[in-house]
């Protein structure tokens, strides 16, 4: 059974805004500067400036400066069209070209000393934490690009080492990030790391043997080509918490921890409002098995479950599942009742601030609910009078989902309380549920502003029904002589 609705072909991506293109162009702006003036430190201090060119100086400046520039407009575009959802926050792009800008200058600088030790797989084992696996590998290969274009000039014959640094870091930068699955454990992480570099030694090795018909030239550069390996391994494990740390970036690793009972905003949500901590790991239950189900990042999804509504902490005891018989709303105007309610999206992205979760996690919190009205209190205030009731005073005020996670907490937040509520839920009546609970998001327009597409709103509700029985399933009921015997098992 498939979702109907009645504009399945008018959801709208949103777009980063113009300004981000500008920021992106200053990011890049700022690492062209610094690539060129190491260039040229190096050519004019290290090698001798033009005693060891055929062209004078400012001809070898020229054609570095723009052939830097057009490999860096490359990237650019690369970034700004296919892969315009990292503008959103500039926080990764920001990474990106950070461990790319300091990958090539060690290169240049490195090169002097002998140009096979240059750091070919670094940037791929640096940024596959961070991104996609094609970003990493575009990267790599640009970064192996510039940094053996300065290599390059017309006295020297640098044809080998140009040809065999390209190559060796494209096809190790290809196993970095390609033969390894995304989802990495720390140790999972060092094998990836030995394996790359591992394999550009034996790529040296095969290229230098072939290229020359000699062992001699693998002999007289191993040192560098070990040395660098090792430099590379070591360099991967001990900078990659830096970036993390330094760009609050949301990697797998980071993820786990976020998601740790002893974190601060889950340790008070376990100690101030236990029921909305319940109420959160039931939906990162659901989010995990459903971003599984669409191809999205599963431990993003649980991360986002369990700070989705931290802004409870504020007022706890004035949702459900933290009360214990009373209910102060029953003292309240429905409009003060809603103006509560609906804060504490507001304010679990001010808490998620604050405590320096993640941008992309504390959008999530503010996004969960979208503009869905509060039907409850908006029906109480109807029923107290007789006059026309504005629906907006009623709605939440918060941003709509803007990418696929927020799309499947909203799902799942409201699926999970609505699940809970029914009287022997079975899987029909709650396949029912959830695709009604769809049709009428998409008929507010909940989804219009993310990519989502219908086929993974199905698929979001099959994985929901599907995992339901292993989550609510019903106990069996023992009698006493049953009890008995089951409590010394």
């Amino acid at each position: 059974m498939e979702v109907s609705t009645d504009k399945p072909n008018k959801i709208k991506i949103n777009r980063p805004p113009k300004s981000a293109y500008f920021l992106l162009v200053g990011i890049f702006a700022i690492s062209y500067a610094v690539i060129y003036i190491a260039i040229i430190l190096r050519v004019h201090f290290l090698s001798g400036g033009s005693e060891n060119t055929a062209m004078s100086e400012t001809a070898a400046n020229l054609i570095f400066a723009f052939a830097l520039l057009m490999l860096l407009v490359a990237l650019y575009l690369y970034i700004a069209f296919s892969r315009n959802e990292l503008l959103f926050t500039l926080k990764v792009p920001a990474a990106l070209m950070t461990v790319f800008t300091i990958v090539i200058t060690a290169n240049i600088f490195v090169a002097y000393l002998n140009p096979y030790a240059m750091l070919v797989s670094l940037t791929a084992l640096l940024l596959l934490p961070y991104t996609k696996r094609r970003d990493a590998f575009a990267f790599n290969v640009f970064a192996c690009l510039i940094s053996s274009f300065t290599l390059i000039d017309n006295k020297t014959n640098m044809f080998a080492v140009v040809s065999f640094t390209i190559i060796s870091g494209a096809l190790s930068g290809a196993i970095s990030v390609y033969a390894f699955p995304s989802s990495l454990t720390r140790m999972m992480s060092v094998l990836r790391a030995f394996v790359t570099v591992v394999s550009a030694v034996a790529m040296y090795a095969v290229f230098l043997s072939v290229y020359s018909f000699d062992v001699r030239p693998l002999q007289e550069n191993f040192l560098y080509i070990g040395v660098s390996a090792a430099a590379q391994m070591l360099l991967a494990i001990f900078i990659e918490p830096i970036i993390e740390s330094a760009f609050n970036i949301t990697t797998d690793f980071k993820l786990v921890e976020l998601t740790n009972h002893k974190a601060p905003l889950i340790h008070r949500l376990i100690v101030e409002a236990p029921g909305t901590f319940n109420h959160s790991l039931a939906v990162a239950n659901f989010a995990e098995i459903c971003a599984s189900a669409i191809g999205e990042n599963p431990f993003f999804a649980r991360a986002c479950a369990y700070y989705h509504d931290v802004g409870k902490l504020n007022n706890a005891m004035y949702f459900t599942e933290n009360q214990a018989g009373y209910n102060p709303h029953d003292e309240l105007l429905p409009e003060v009742s809603a103006e509560i309610i609906r804060q504490h999206t507001e304010d679990g992205y001010a808490l998620c601030m604050e405590n320096r979760i993640p941008e992309e996690i504390a959008r999530v919190a503010i996004e969960h609910h979208g503009t869905l009205p509060i039907t409850y209190f908006y029906n109480k205030a109807k029923s107290l009078t007789d006059s026309e009731v504005d629906m907006n005073e009623y709605r939440y005020h918060g941003d709509t989902p803007r990418g696929k996670i927020a799309a499947i907490i909203m799902i799942c937040d409201s699926a999970e309380a609505a699940i809970r509520a029914m009287d022997n839920p079975d899987g029909e009546r709650v396949d029912k549920l959830l695709k009604n609970m769809i049709d009428e998001r998409l008929r507010l327009g909940q989804f219009d502003n993310c990519a989502i597409t219908v086929q993974e709103l199905n698929a979001v509700r099959a994985a929901i029904v599907g995992a339901y029985g292993g989550l609510f399933h019903k106990r069996i009921k023992y009698d006493n002589a049953a009890r008995k015997d089951s409590a010394h098992v």
